[in-house]
């Protein structure tokens, strides 16, 4: 049975037909000896063939379509017990009417509040049904047998015992059953937003080296400079590609280069001048030498280039910067490192224009996945400044 509502609830019904094969199987073997001790054996035998037959097409109804026959089905289970119960003393003489195998009415009763406690969708049906089946067992087990009542009001109180234990349990194995589609539900849609996420952390910068690109009149050293970035965004993309249809093939080839593990470790102001590389149109400053033996931790490394590559194309695409000044340090006592990007150029309303895919997940989540802090600051015509706040490598 799987973990799903479907199979919470082929459990509950497979619970349901072991239970009334069961108690069948018991009556069975006592059915010779009571017909035998009934005052009206044609009686008793007409209420059993009844009771067996309602019995087995119950279950075989509930195994085809592998869910409880609620509703009309169930009350039925109740009539059928009720009748039985009623009827005793009509075909059992006095002494049998309880605490006996040949009253087979008090075992079939149990059964049928199982099913309606399982069955019944409402709590209230299913005190009803409880309720009307423990009332049609006390008329003849105890207003016309006095001499049986403690033995009657515990089989009541029985009734009462499996109405709660069967409703309570079976509701929560629903219950699990439903959560855990939920979740599957949930998972899937996770996973859905973090593909579409992982398609657009690719192409969101290639995207803005196009725009630039299709923009006429630029100057030819930035046509230059923007053809290479997007020869290695190409590359990028052709990798992407690659590897997605490894995974559908189900190769689980890793990328290729070594693991994170194994990655040597870069220096910061290394790194910090790596991710500008590509920007030699933007009038950067850089002031990086005192984080020149700020080691970076290979986990970090990789997200941090990116994130830095990013902000330089956001400063390319939108800030019509005249100066941009890239710092790195780690202040002695700190026992962090700092890098800050800032522009003196048109700035943007934070208040008014949030922030987009580039600073929100290329920048601000993707580095808080690797414990890497971001705070971006930016006013209308008072430019922009991103800090980014990290822990150097151990060693």
């Amino acid at each position: 049975m799987s973990t799903t509502a479907a199979g919470a609830e082929l459990a509950v019904v497979i619970a349901f037909v072991l239970m009334r094969a069961g108690t069948l199987l018991e009556i069975l073997p006592a059915a010779p000896r009571g017909t035998a001790r009934a005052t009206d054996p044609v009686l008793d035998g007409l209420l059993m063939a009844v009771a067996l037959a309602q019995s087995l097409a119950m279950c075989l109804v509930a195994v085809r379509r592998r869910q409880y026959p609620a509703g009309g089905w169930a009350w039925a289970d109740v009539a059928v017990a009720m009748a039985v119960l009623l009827a005793q003393p009509w075909y059992l003489a006095p002494e049998d009417w309880v605490g006996t195998w040949t009253a087979w009415g008090g075992a079939l009763s149990v059964n049928a509040v199982f099913g309606a406690a399982i069955g019944l969708p409402t709590r209230g049906q299913t005190a009803a049904a409880t309720a009307a089946v423990a009332a049609a067992y006390a008329v003849p087990g105890v207003v016309l047998s006095h001499a049986h009542a403690s033995t009657a009001a515990s089989n009541l109180i029985g009734y009462l015992v499996f109405a709660v234990a069967a409703r309570s349990s079976a509701t929560f194995v629903r219950r699990l059953g439903r959560d855990a589609d939920e979740a599957r539900r949930q998972a899937a849609v996770l996973a859905a937003e973090a593909e579409r996420d992982r398609h657009r952390l690719l192409l969101h910068d290639q995207i803005t080296i196009m725009r630039l690109l299709a923009e006429p009149g630029l100057e030819p050293g930035l046509v230059e400079v923007l053809r290479r970035q997007a020869a290695a965004g190409a590359a990028r993309v052709r990798h992407f590609l690659e590897q997605s249809d490894a995974d559908l093939a189900g190769s689980g080839r890793a990328e290729d280069g070594p693991s994170a593990g194994e990655r040597p470790e870069v220096m910061l102001a290394e790194l910090v001048r790596q991710a500008g590389e590509g920007f030699t149109d933007l009038p950067i400053d850089y002031a990086v030498d005192l984080a020149a033996d700020v080691p970076v931790p290979p986990a970090v490394a990789g997200p941090l280039r990116a994130a830095l590559a990013t902000v330089l194309h956001n400063v390319r695409a939108h800030a019509a910067a005249g100066q941009v000044v890239v710092h790195a340090d780690a202040p002695p006592g700190l026992g962090r490192w700092e890098v800050s990007v800032r522009d003196d150029g048109r700035g943007f309303d934070q208040a008014r224009r949030p922030l987009g895919f580039g600073l929100r997940v290329q920048v601000s989540r993707a580095l808080a996945e690797v414990g890497v802090e971001s705070e971006i600051r930016s006013a209308p015509g008072a430019g922009t400044v991103v800090l980014l706040r990290g822990r150097p490598a151990e060693r």
